[in-house]
């Protein structure tokens, strides 16, 4: 028997895996329709209700599938059927298998995958991104694997193969081997070889890259999800193709892996921000030259933005690149070299808000942190609501940096223009935050309050108030969170 199993970890890029099976874990009432032993009435009682006899019959007949040897599972390939397909006569066959029983258990140990290094495609990848974003390499690299597995009917088949050793997973093999004994054995020992090639490339990956995974997730639990993803997917799109385009898996894994890594044992603080978030021309590992250069596009960017304000009016999507250009009196080029969009101009011009921001937290500077943090983002809701255009192109670019760049930050990241974390910092850095990262948490608070005050402009909802609610509970001490009675003047 041909062992046509795949040969790589399902969710590692360029990694085959023959797909395990999973239980649809949001669909609790599928079989809702077959009632269970334990909802069906006392014999006595149920005898003369229309249909019970017929629902009986049906849960007998399942539980005797379930109890089915693993030759009777598969009875419909008889020993001469299968013969005749593989070319070779019945005596053939019973050379190579003692029996029908010892055929079956081949069948089910031949879907366990051959081990193999992802070293070479993770080199491959590594290289891709100097070029490109982490998302867009994982997304090429993990639709290939989904084109591989979804078109190729050896594969297909190894499925469909697979879901029906699920459903008898519990039925013992005819004998041990290497110590499995029962179906589920096997499924098992399945799940962990591609578990565990999943594991080794993503860690490959990300040492690479020098990313980690955010708590509370790690590279075994990340596996675990994009198997099952990446299972369930190809299970789905077989019976139910129109479902599941070509590219759901990618699109879905590569934004849950660039959106869930942060840069390897980085902790960035105030400082760091303020390093980072420099003109660039104080870099001393830069030529003058270089510096000079540096600090010329940091004070043409200003200016860019400082035209972008004049002109913002009641929607950014109204601004061209070359009124913006003659505002600031630079060529359409120059506006189009330094920003990647207009919406990025739009967006910065929201940082003529940050001296207030700034004011308000030297204000309040001496109360406990937690209101001290609620003041600061009190009055960033306020700020929105009054000045909505800048805030909605901020908040479009920083879910946009979040995702494609995760918590790596460079000079022009919008989240550096526009430091509003640079304010949080301060009273976050006071409150006991379960080891929760500071920055992460100001970005999070930040986009928060950014949203409601959009969706909420004109109402009386307390933005800060509901941000502070998504604090570790250690942060205030108090659960839920309540602003405090008396604001500070």
């Amino acid at each position: 028997m041909v062992n046509r199993s795949d040969r790589y970890a399902a969710g590692m890029p360029k990694q085959r895996v023959t797909p395990s099976s999973t239980p649809d874990p949001i669909t609790p009432t599928a079989t809702s329709a077959i009632p269970p032993s334990s909802a069906v009435p006392p014999t006595s009682a149920r005898s003369s209700e229309p249909g019970a006899a017929r629902a009986r019959l049906i849960e007998a007949g399942l539980a005797t599938i379930d109890e089915l040897p693993l030759a009777e599972v598969f009875a419909g390939a008889t020993t001469a059927k299968v013969a005749a397909t593989a070319g070779v006569t019945t005596g053939s066959f019973f050379h190579h298998f003692a029996n029908r029983a010892e055929f079956f258990d081949a069948l089910a140990i031949s879907t366990l995958p051959v081990p193999e290094s992802p070293d070479e495609q993770v080199n491959d990848l590594v290289g891709a991104l100097a070029h490109l974003d982490l998302i867009e390499v994982l997304r090429g690299d993990l639709g290939n694997t989904w084109e591989v597995h979804s078109t190729e009917e050896s594969m297909r088949r190894s499925l469909r193969t697979q879901y029906e050793l699920w459903a008898h997973h519990t039925q013992p093999l005819s004998a041990s081997h290497d110590g499995m004994n029962t179906v589920g054995d096997v499924l098992r020992s399945g799940y962990k070889a591609r578990h565990d090639q999943a594991v080794a490339g993503w860690k490959l990956l990300l040492d690479g890259i020098g990313r980690t995974f955010l708590d509370p997730f790690d590279m075994d639990r990340i596996a675990v999800a994009l198997t099952a993803l990446f299972e369930g997917l190809l299970a789905r799109q077989q019976v139910d193709p129109d479902a599941v385009d070509d590219l759901l898996f990618s699109d879905v894994a590569a934004a849950l892996a660039a959106s869930l890594t942060v840069p390897r044992g980085s902790r960035i603080r105030l400082a760091d921000l303020a390093d980072i978030g420099g003109v660039g021309g104080d870099d001393p590992t830069l030529s003058p030259q270089a510096r000079s250069g540096a600090r010329r596009r940091r004070e043409t960017r200003q200016r860019v933005t400082q035209a972008a304000v004049e002109l913002i009016g009641d929607g950014w999507e109204q601004m061209t690149a070359s009124e913006i250009a003659d505002a600031a009196n630079v060529s359409n080029q120059t506006v189009l070299n330094l920003f990647s969009s207009i919406r990025e101009v739009a967006a910065t011009t929201f940082v003529r808000h940050l001296p207030e921001l700034r004011a308000v937290a030297d204000a309040v500077a001496d109360e406990d942190a937690a209101t001290s943090l609620y003041r600061i983002l009190g009055r960033l809701a306020d700020l929105v609501s009054s000045d909505p255009e800048p805030a909605r192109a901020l908040l479009a670019e920083r879910i946009t940096a979040n995702l494609q760049r995760g918590g790596e930050l460079s000079h022009h990241d919008i989240r550096v223009e526009v430091p509003i974390a640079e304010v949080l910092l301060s009273p976050l850095e006071r409150l006991d935050l379960s080891g929760s990262e500071p920055v992460r948490l100001a970005s999070m608070l930040t986009n928060f309050v950014l949203t409601e005050g959009l969706d909420r402009l004109g109402g009386a909802t307390d933005a800060a108030a509901l941000a502070m609610r998504l604090l570790p509970g250690s942060a205030t001490g108090v659960e839920p969170w309540q602003p405090p009675t008396a604001p500070t003047t």
